[in-house]
């Protein structure tokens, strides 16, 4: 009977703290979410890795993201851009031997692992919450790009965000230089500099 009752004891501390930590990351969550969500204009700097040690193969890019309202540019070097004018997403890259420019209606970007739109504030729904190795993990309800979320802290402000695929591969997204004060930025890209087009729109050109 006593160790019954130990068991018990255990199971129900256990329970205890994993209700805790849950709620703990929710309102985390939230205060990330009403912090970020509020800020319609800003700059900052994105480190970006895909890795999978299974297959092989790590890459790792440098890139700036500039978000006004319902649009967006992030340049990786004058090869790789992801924008959003507010009436279509776009994505243009360009290699040695091809390039490529693609649309798609808003919100419907099949290229996007994780919304560059709404980067730091995308998670406050559709997904539960719970701290994990002093991260926040995020497990998405439904169809996503990713299977789960980590999101590591410094202080009160996001510093990496990481999206973990069907295919294992990790996709790191390390923020740096967050500013308010956003550059002019022109929200439009030349489809004449791309060989090949690529329209997905259906029923929002």
């Amino acid at each position: 009977m006593k160790n019954s009752g130990r068991i018990f004891l255990m199971a129900t501390l256990l329970m205890f703290c994993a209700s805790a930590f849950a709620q703990n990351a929710d309102a985390v969550v939230k205060q990330l979410v009403n912090k970020y969500g509020s800020i319609p204009n800003y700059k900052l700097n994105v480190t970006y890795v895909a890795d999978n040690s299974d297959m092989g193969f790590t890459n790792t890019q440098e890139g700036v993201l500039v978000v006004e309202g319902k649009r967006y540019k992030l340049s990786f070097g004058p090869n790789e851009t992801w924008l959003s004018d507010g009436t279509a997403e776009i994505v243009g890259t360009k290699e040695e031997d091809h390039s490529q420019i693609m649309y798609f209606c808003p919100g419907k970007n099949s290229e996007e692992i994780v919304p560059f739109g709404n980067l730091l504030s995308f998670f406050g729904t559709g997904h539960t919450a719970a701290m994990e190795g002093g991260m926040i993990k995020l497990t998405p309800y439904g169809n996503k790009p990713y299977t789960a979320l980590f999101i590591e802290m410094d202080g009160e402000a996001i510093k990496m965000i990481k999206a973990i695929d069907e295919l294992g591969t990790a996709h790191m997204y390390s923020i740096s230089g967050f500013s308010t004060s956003i550059p002019s930025t022109q929200y439009t890209i030349n489809r004449n500099e791309y060989a090949e087009k690529i329209d997905e729109r259906n029923g929002c050109k």
